[in-house]
């Protein structure tokens, strides 16, 4: 990594520890190509991890149309799981005592692997030998900026705007499951909010997975047994409120419920 790749990476991890904005990284730094930005995130991660943290799995971001017409990005992105960012099912999360400015809710289906994955290369049969089984899941988005306003670059260095995750317990196994007529519907407050199939992320969830192999693979990484795999939004995302029940449920994978503190 470059000295100039290394001062935007200690200036990017001082910044996300605060809840407060993160200027556009092509404001300041218009030459940042997305490749360097990936390097970006990972020496941010890697500072993380060296103050006690621990990557648990990755995520795939902006895997559907929907949440790609939402951005303005028309790629997906990769973003790194950390342990830190887990949270547990059934308890309340705060979102002031997280330090949220823009938060939303997006439902997916993850992924536990039961063997390591490597790029490049990496097909959907390959996810699918590799697969241990798929959880019910949620992620809540951490924006520092106003949703759909980040360029790509911006996105990737804050991590794909990771604010945490929350797995369901119900571990179904990989065979004889086609995700891509796993059905979802989402409701807050009691209401329904969405709904859609796992066919909305890239056609299949477990592309999601092949991607985030060949894309860690540009990395000299790889995707390891016993990680956990979030594989993107099957709709637009949702924002949040004090108070908020959120209620997603999955047609064979399972229930999950996320209640913000008020």
């Amino acid at each position: 990594m470059t000295d100039a790749l290394a001062e935007i990476a200690a200036w990017l991890d001082r910044a996300l520890l605060e809840p407060a904005p993160v200027a556009e990284i092509l404001d300041q730094h218009p030459d940042l190509t997305p490749a360097e930005s990936y390097r970006v995130q990972r020496a941010v991660i890697e500072a993380r991890v060296a103050r006690g943290d621990r990557i648990v799995g990755y995520k795939a971001a902006l895997t559907s149309q929907a949440m790609q017409e939402e951005t303005g990005i028309p790629e997906p992105l990769l973003g790194t799981l950390l342990a830190s960012r887990v949270l547990p099912e059934g308890e309340p999360v705060s979102l002031s005592g997280r330090g949220f400015l823009h938060p939303t809710l997006e439902p997916e289906i993850a992924v536990l692997l039961k063997q390591d994955l490597a790029g490049p290369g990496v097909g959907e049969l390959d996810a699918l030998a590799a697969t241990g089984g798929f959880l019910p899941a949620i992620e809540l988005g951490d924006y520092r900026c106003p949703p759909g306003t980040a360029s790509l670059q911006h996105s990737v260095v804050c991590n794909t705007f990771n604010g945490g995750i929350v797995v369901g317990a119900q571990l179904t196994p990989a065979a004889g499951i086609d995700l891509r007529v796993e059905g979802m519907s989402m409701s807050r407050n009691g209401r329904p909010v969405a709904s859609g199939t796992g066919v909305e992320v890239l056609g299949n969830p477990l592309r999601s997975v092949a991607f985030m192999a060949n894309k860690l693979a540009e990395q000299g990484l790889k995707l390891e047994a016993g990680m956990v795999l979030m594989t993107g939004s099957i709709t637009r995302s949702i924002p949040l409120a004090a108070g908020d029940l959120i209620d997603v449920a999955f047609t064979r994978l399972g229930h999950l419920q996320v209640r913000i503190a008020a």
